[in-house]
């Protein structure tokens, strides 16, 4: 008989983070609920404020990390905050990373909010600062 280990939210949104630098969207996926909803309320022109289900967040990460190719991501650094409810967190990032004909920097990039339940995420909404997105892959 094999034994599942659930996580505690606060552990999945950390590992969640600290696969980030990687950009793979399977892995990234492997830890949402198959009807995961993926919110982005600030997007920039061209790209969805909502997907639905692993495949459909996994297409779309996919596609966007692939655009941004000639960034270097050394490490996300994530503060994360627990709520008074138990699926709920919220997590302030910052990212050290090298851009062309920018150098090497850490700066904050998104706030997120995430819930977990029983042991994967049901939403993660990302408020990202789009307009340095959109520097970044003109």
């Amino acid at each position: 008989m094999t034994e599942t280990s659930v996580q505690s939210p606060r552990a999945l949104v950390e590992k969640l983070f600290q696969q980030l630098p990687a950009r793979d969207a399977d892995a990234f996926v492997a830890l949402l609920a198959p009807d995961a909803i993926f919110e982005i309320p600030f997007t920039i022109p061209g790209l969805p404020d909502r997907l639905e289900g692993r495949e459909a967040i996994r297409e779309h990460l996919a596609q966007r990390w692939s655009g941004l190719s000639g960034i270097e991501v050394h490490a996300i650094h994530p503060e994360v905050y627990e709520t008074t409810d138990p699926e709920l967190l919220l997590v302030e990032n910052e990212v050290d990373m090298t851009v062309p004909g920018a150098g090497r920097a850490r700066v904050r990039t998104s706030v997120n909010v995430v819930r977990v339940r029983d042991g994967q995420v049901v939403l993660f909404r990302d408020y990202m600062d789009t307009a340095r997105l959109t520097r970044l892959v003109e």
